[in-house]
């Protein structure tokens, strides 16, 4: 272990909250000296501002106008002195270990002086089904400590010497280090948590985007439906109302003659399209509040008569007038509730939000974006209940309220819920025959190393 200071340098790119969580943990349990640089890559304003507020905890941060990628990490190696420094993408959680996990790091570099990089492994706990369990070939582990394989960009711990070349990407790295004459690998006993495998759930747009940008991404797999901003638009008015009754989003039934909204908007819920005429599949009470989108004038009241049975709090129907045959919602609301009417989702966010989803290049720029970013669409159309509106909110409460289920109570046998198809995700740009032919080219990589290695032959002699 080495007395200075370990140079430890994170890229990061939005995702705050690991941001947050990978700089607590070095802190908390990294008892060596160590020094942290950031490079980020314009991140959003949240990310810069926690920067700025927190620049007293950094060595360095390394502000970058556009976002470059993976290369931005020889930002940070030419700003940084320790050798071996460290790399990371900024979702590693290090674990609490004795001794630390950085000073077993160091404890394996300095007894295997053949390999130039060695990084940590990963817990599996939270590790998505879709890309199989681990698999460890045993004849690439080395004193039963090392994994000699490539290793992403997990708390690589580089010797300054071993990376000639400037760094592009984990595996370019890997493979320079190795044709240099050392070894990679990763310490089989040093595990830390990978947030970023949680972020289909959290960062959706973030994973699309790297999708995009890096080759596929099997996690994608497990995005639900993107909501469109005409569904979201739609439900705002009415996710406002039961979320201000304190009804869960699981609480809600909808039952929809014109496409989900509410079953779109929040995937807790419960959406069933066009019911056949007669009772609702459910029993009394199975549901927090009823949603009716659309009712046909000939079906209208009696979808609300068993609306009022199954919402033990709250029915709300989205209808123009003609639906109640212009009736007041107080004059329909059978014996126990109260009924009155509000403005529905407004036409011109309706407008806007439709020509929105109908512009292919908007519409592609949502996708992902608009599940990670569904609660701020929803407070903005929750919002968007004024001006003229074909529709509007008919709204019935119950005037002593039963207790609220959790969620929708309901039988398989008889019930299948509308459940959302996420179209196909777009596929990683192919790249034109010549850059093919020229990155995959073994003798143009070797030429590029070489002519690297006599760079820092000459260097050395001078």
């Amino acid at each position: 272990m080495t007395p200075a200071a370990t140079d430890i340098i994170l890229l990061a790119h939005n995702r705050l909250e690991h941001l947050i969580a990978t700089v607590e943990a070095l802190e908390e349990r990294t008892p060596e000296p160590i020094r942290i640089t950031v490079v980020d890559n314009a991140s959003a304003p949240d990310v810069r501002n926690w920067l700025g507020a927190n620049r007293h905890r950094f060595h360095k941060v390394i502000l970058r106008p556009t976002n470059e990628h993976v290369p931005a990490f020889q930002h940070g190696i030419d700003a940084t002195t320790s050798d071996p420094y460290i790399v990371s993408d900024p979702d590693i959680v290090v674990p609490d270990l004795q001794p630390s996990w950085l000073a077993r790091l160091h404890g394996l570099m300095e007894r295997h002086p053949e390999f130039g990089l060695i990084g940590i492994g990963l817990d599996q706990a939270n590790r998505p089904s879709v890309l199989g369990p681990e698999v460890i070939d045993p004849a690439t582990v080395v004193d039963d400590e090392i994994v000699a394989t490539g290793v992403g960009t997990v708390m690589q711990m580089i010797r300054r010497d071993a990376l000639v070349t400037a760094y592009r990407s984990d595996w370019q790295t890997c493979t320079d280090i190795t044709r240099s004459g050392r070894r990679v690998g990763w310490a089989e006993g040093i595990r830390g948590v990978h947030l970023g495998w949680d972020d289909y759930r959290l960062y959706p747009a973030h994973l699309a985007a790297k999708h995009l940008s890096y080759g596929v991404y099997n996690e994608m797999d497990l995005i639900g439906r993107p909501p469109t901003l005409t569904e979201l638009a739609v439900a705002g008015p009415v996710v406002r109302l039961t979320r201000e009754a304190g009804l869960a989003d699981a609480a809600l039934l909808e039952v929809t003659w014109n496409g989900p909204a509410v079953g779109a908007a929040l995937p807790a819920s419960v959406c069933v399209e066009r019911p056949e005429a007669g009772a609702l599949p459910f029993q009394d009470g199975a549901a927090g509040a009823v949603v009716l989108v659309d009712p046909p004038a000939a079906e209208a009241e009696r979808a609300l008569a068993e609306a009022t049975r199954v919402g033990t709090r709250m029915v709300v129907a989205i209808a123009p007038l003609e639906a109640f045959g212009a009736r007041t919602a107080a004059e329909l609301a059978p014996a126990g509730w109260t009924g009155e009417e509000a403005d529905g989702p407004g036409d011109v966010p309706l407008a806007l939000a439709l020509a929105a989803d109908r512009d292919p290049e908007l519409a592609a720029n949502l996708g992902p974006a608009a599940v990670q970013d569904r609660e701020q669409w929803l407070e903005l159309f929750g919002r968007g209940a004024f001006g003229k509106g074909t529709r509007r909110l008919w709204i019935w409460r119950r005037e002593e309220e039963l207790p609220a289920p959790e969620r929708v109570v309901f039988d398989p046998a008889l019930v299948q819920p509308w459940r959302g198809v996420a179209p196909p995700m777009a596929q990683p740009r192919r790249k034109t025959f010549i850059e093919r032919l020229w990155r995959r080219a073994d003798l143009a990589e070797r030429a590029r190393l070489w002519i690297a290695l006599r760079r820092r032959s000459g260097e050395a002699r001078a």
